[in-house]
């Protein structure tokens, strides 16, 4: 997989003490992970990176927008995300390969470049919720959502809220359990 220069962080060279970088992420970054769930964005990705004499501590902190369809409305929409999260790399001269342990990785103390794209991808990916829902109608218009759709929502739930509840039954209308009623009759 090709990676952007610049998020592989040289190794060799970085000396002790803290280190900012400051990154954009667009559509051409989601290119390099075709099976992603994310197409589009537009992120804005701080990378904190202090080096220590036998460990890297990485924080990433991102910001901006993830295109996607809204859940409620299906429109398409710019979801806001925002997330903090800390990546530690230590140095061990077992470690013949990367060796990935969720939120630790281990190098090779003589491994020269650590790429990150990976790890801001993985990231980005958590910091989409499960519920893709936008707040349709906050803010000025124009609003990003189907209004249609949302009239339909909100009809239907009118509707049920006017159909009777649990025990209630409507006698002109028959129920599907009826058929099932006299079933332990026959045994």
């Amino acid at each position: 997989m090709p990676t952007p220069a610049a998020f592989v962080l040289p190794l060799k060279g970085l000396g002790k003490g803290l280190y900012a970088y400051d990154l954009s992420i667009d559509r051409s970054f989601f290119a390099d992970f075709p099976e992603s769930p994310v197409q589009s964005a537009t992120v804005d990705l701080r990378l904190t990176v202090d080096k220590q004499a036998r460990e890297l501590m990485i924080d990433f902190d991102l910001s901006g927008t993830v295109a996607t369809a809204c859940d409620r409305c299906l429109a398409d929409i710019d979801l806001p995300i925002a997330d903090r999260r800390q990546l530690i790399v230590k140095f061990a001269a077992e470690a013949e390969a990367p060796v990935d342990e969720g939120d630790i990785v281990y190098l090779h103390p003589d491994t020269n470049d650590f790429n990150l794209a990976p790890y801001a991808y993985e990231m980005i990916v958590l910091a989409v919720p499960m519920i893709k829902t936008y707040a349709c109608r906050e803010g000025e218009p124009p609003y990003p959502c189907d209004e249609d759709l949302l009239r339909r929502i909100e009809a239907s739930y009118a509707s049920a809220a006017e159909a009777p509840r649990g025990g209630e039954q409507n006698e002109d209308k028959p129920s599907p359990w009826d058929v099932l009623k006299d079933l332990n009759k026959n045994n």
